[in-house]
């Protein structure tokens, strides 16, 4: 009976701690999904005569230092007639970004505004990774063409991209009629505690394969060890480059732990090949 109670008292216990990882899970994942609805509203949102610009965050690629937004344009007010057109010739001012959509810079008025890609460049050292941080300033303007007269506008800024966390902050100090803010890019939780507990598992294989390489010379030996060692090398390279987002070798994370682990194993594979020459199995 008291091992029938010990154990009741182990599972309980047991049930108590999975269901709070559970709880804490779910939140992690309400937290990783409120990120993706990135929401920032800047620009002259009192004046109803306006042009409203919303961007849509498409993605961010810290490994190509870029990232990419799609601007849509609503007229509102005495600017437009039928809510898609302006009543003046429009120029899109966005002098860090380079457009790669049809509809260009400039649009005609009467003409429904067109959507337009826009890209700017991510600064920042992905080799800091998990740990990197990228940040990218965001200038968008309208002015009218004939005469070159600034057009009230405000940006609405929304959406996300898996596996990274957005922040953005209006920037003060420009001119009325300009919209500036700072997007900062990071690694979202769930990739750092990834890219953490991989760490810690290959610390764990780099632990146990150097006290074999302790217990080999001393006799503990096994005629397979030769081809465990050498496949669990390669494994570590799949394990490694599994992560989300990872960038090539040469990353902070490397140096924290892959580099480290995969010496261990080449020498316990050289280690293990010697003893296999001595014929000292087991």
């Amino acid at each position: 009976m008291p091992k029938v109670k010990a154990a009741m008292v182990v599972g309980l216990v047991a049930i108590i701690l999975f269901s709070a990882a559970f709880r804490m899970a779910l939140n992690a994942y309400q937290s990783e999904s409120d990120d993706l609805d990135t929401l920032l509203v800047t620009g002259d949102t009192q004046n109803p005569d306006r042009v409203d610009m919303v961007a849509y965050i498409l993605n961010v690629d810290p490994q190509q230092d870029e990232a990419k937004i799609r601007l849509t344009f609503h007229p509102e007010g005495d600017l437009s007639k039928d809510g898609l057109s302006s009543i003046w010739n429009l120029k899109l001012i966005a002098p860090e970004a380079i457009c790669s959509g049809s509809g260009g810079w400039v649009f005609e008025r009467g003409m429904p505004l067109a959507s337009v890609d826009l890209s700017f460049v991510l600064l920042g050292q992905v080799n800091d990774y998990p740990f990197d941080k990228h940040s990218a300033q965001l200038i968008l303007a309208l002015n009218r063409t004939d005469p070159d007269l600034r057009v009230p506008s405000t940006v609405l800024i929304k959406g996300g991209v898996h596996g990274y966390h957005i922040e953005l902050e209006p920037i003060t100090g420009f001119p009325r009629g300009i919209n500036a803010m700072k997007m900062t890019v990071t690694r979202s939780s769930t990739v750092q505690e990834a890219a953490i507990a991989s760490m810690a598992v290959m610390w764990a294989i780099g632990i146990g394969v150097f006290a074999l390489i302790i217990l080999m010379p001393a006799g503990w030996y096994n005629v397979r060890m030769p081809a465990f060692f050498a496949a669990l090398l390669f494994g570590l390279y799949g394990l490694r480059n599994s992560l989300p987002g990872t960038p090539p070798i040469g990353a902070y994370s490397d140096f924290l732990s892959f580099l480290w682990v995969q010496g261990i194993v080449a020498l316990a594979l050289l280690v293990s090949i010697i003893a296999t020459f001595k014929r000292r199995p087991i």
